[in-house]
C-alpha cells in the first residue's frame, strides 16, 4: 500500500485517471490517499504522520525536504493553479474585467464561498482585507474549514464561489468557472516529495505524477505546466 497526501487542487485527475492508471500498469500496488488543503496536511504530518509521498503548495514540499520528512532529491513542480470562481450560468458576472468591477460584482452577490485553510482562501482574504471590502464580505459569507466551496454555488448557499479554478471545475454540476482578475490573482505552483525509506513503487508513483500523461491530465482541469522560474 502506498500512502498519498495531497492538496485538493489535483484531486481530479488523479482520481479520475492518474492512480488508476498507476494501478493498473502496476498489479498488486495500491494507492491510499488523503486529500485536504495543504495546511491542513502539514498539521497531520507535524502531528507525526509520514506518508510516502506528499503533494501540495510547493514552498511547503521543499521545507519538508530540508527538514528530512520528504526527500530534497526528489521534491518535483508538477503545475501551476491561479485562484478562480465560480457562479451559476443563470446568474451574471462581473460588469467588467477590472479589479473594481469584480470587487463591485462581489459585495452586490448574495454570498460568497472561500476556504478557511486552503492557500486560494488564505489568498483571498488577505486580498480583500487590504482592500478593505472583508468585514463586509463576511456578513454573508460562507466559510469552509476545508472542502470544496463550489459545492455552496451547486446547493444555493452561495452566489460566488473563490478557490483553486481546478478546485472549482472538480465539483459536479453545471457553474461557469473563470480566473479572477490578474491585480487580485495569485498563482501558485505545486509539488510532489517522496518520503526517505519510501518503497520503490511510491516513486515510481511519483515519477507518473510528472510525465506527459500527468501533464495533460492537470491541463484539462485548468492547471498549467510548471515552467521553471
Amino acid at each position: 500500500m502506498i500512502t498519498l497526501y495531497s492538496g485538493l487542487v489535483v484531486r481530479q485527475p488523479l482520481v479520475e485517471t492518474l492512480i488508476p492508471a498507476f494501478e493498473r500498469e502496476h498489479p498488486g500496488e495500491a494507492v491510499r490517499t488523503v486529500f485536504e488543503p495543504t495546511t491542513v496536511l502539514l498539521d497531520r504530518i507535524a502531528a507525526g504522520d509520514r506518508p510516502d509521498l506528499f503533494l501540495g503548495v510547493a514552498a511547503s514540499v521543499r521545507e519538508l525536504g530540508e527538514q528530512g520528512v520528504l526527500d530534497p532529491a526528489s521534491v518535483t513542480d508538477i503545475a501551476v493553479s491561479a485562484v478562480g470562481y465560480a457562479r451559476r450560468p443563470s446568474d451574471p458576472g462581473p460588469a467588467g474585467e477590472s479589479a473594481q468591477a469584480f470587487l463591485d460584482y462581489l459585495l452586490a452577490a448574495s454570498a460568497v464561498a472561500y476556504s478557511l485553510s486552503g492557500a486560494s482562501g488564505l489568498h483571498f482574504a488577505e486580498t480583500m482585507r487590504e482592500r478593505q471590502v472583508l468585514d463586509r464580505l463576511d456578513e454573508r459569507a460562507v466559510r469552509f474549514p476545508a472542502g470544496l466551496t463550489a459545492e455552496a454555488v451547486a446547493d444555493g448557499r452561495a452566489q460566488v464561489a473563490i478557490q483553486q479554478v481546478s478546485e472549482l471545475r472538480s465539483v459536479a454540476g453545471t457553474h461557469v468557472v473563470e480566473p479572477i482578475p490578474h491585480d487580485l490573482q495569485s498563482y501558485a505552483r505545486f509539488a510532489v516529495g517522496v518520503r526517505p525509506g519510501a518503497p520503490d513503487a511510491a516513486r515510481a508513483l511519483a515519477a507518473s505524477l510528472t510525465g506527459e500523461r500527468a501533464l495533460a491530465a492537470y491541463a484539462s482541469v485548468g492547471l498549467s505546466a510548471p515552467h521553471p522560474n
